[in-house]
């Protein structure tokens, strides 16, 4: 073997063990998110003060995964010029680390907002509701990673037909809390609901994050790019 040829596999095997690296931190970082994120649940829903504190207070955890697999991230890119697969890989970790970076942020939200929640105020079917609507993407969240993990097409595009749902039920949770907020003339009062209603939103936005995992590994495995298309058209770009 001459040594054009013995630098190129080196090179190849440093790659591969590279993008491994990053793979592996993705996945370390995007557990430490859905951590956080259920417990900014149980905290908002159960207010248990503590569990809302420890997230409120940790969101930095994220923030240098993220940092730290930037920095690979962009090394690789500048070091070892990727091309093809490869390259699609470390675009789409870059992609899905933005989105578990702004999971963790809405988590830290949700955590913040609850401490300063009056619970006696609050109706608790409407916890119910909120409840029920927090469980429904802290699924749609976990089935993005898994579908990532585990390059799953078939999964990932079941979390982006089922984000329609999530959007329905914040719908009917924003309902629900506004025909509560109409009843009140106490700005304190008003005031907590705003604050529940944030919250509502974040847990919303969380499910959107989850679809756009899902799109970057459609994007990931197929090579297609399908942020910004329907339904229709995703399942057509995946079967062909």
């Amino acid at each position: 073997m001459d040594n054009n040829q013995s630098n190129t596999g080196h090179i190849s095997a440093s790659m591969g063990d590279s993008i491994s690296e990053v793979q592996s931190l993705t996945l370390e970082m995007a557990g430490v998110v859905e951590a956080s994120y259920a417990n900014a649940l149980t905290g908002l829903i159960k207010g248990e003060s503590e569990l809302s504190h420890n997230v409120a207070t940790h969101d930095f955890m994220t923030n240098k995964f993220e940092i730290e697999i930037d920095e690979k991230c962009n090394t690789l890119l500048a070091l070892q010029t990727p091309v093809a697969k490869d390259l699609r890989t470390i675009v789409v970790i870059l992609r899905i680390i933005t989105d578990l970076e702004r999971v963790g942020d809405e988590a830290e939200k949700i955590a913040r907002l609850s401490l300063k929640l009056n619970y006696d105020n609050i109706d608790t079917s409407f916890l119910k509701s909120l409840e029920h609507l927090g469980n429904s993407t802290s699924l749609a969240l976990n089935k993005a990673i898994d579908a990532y993990a585990r390059r799953s097409v078939e999964d990932a595009f079941e979390v982006i037909t089922e984000d329609k749902k999530v959007d329905v039920e914040y719908e009917a949770c924003m309902r629900q809390l506004i025909s509560y907020i109409v009843k009140i003339e106490e700005n304190k009062i008003v005031k907590n609901f705003i604050d529940i209603s944030t919250c509502a939103k974040s847990i919303e936005r969380i499910g959107d994050h989850a679809k756009n995992i899902a799109q970057h590994t459609i994007y990931l495995i197929k090579g297609k790019d399908v942020r910004h298309t329907s339904i229709e058209q995703v399942r057509s770009e995946i079967e062909e």
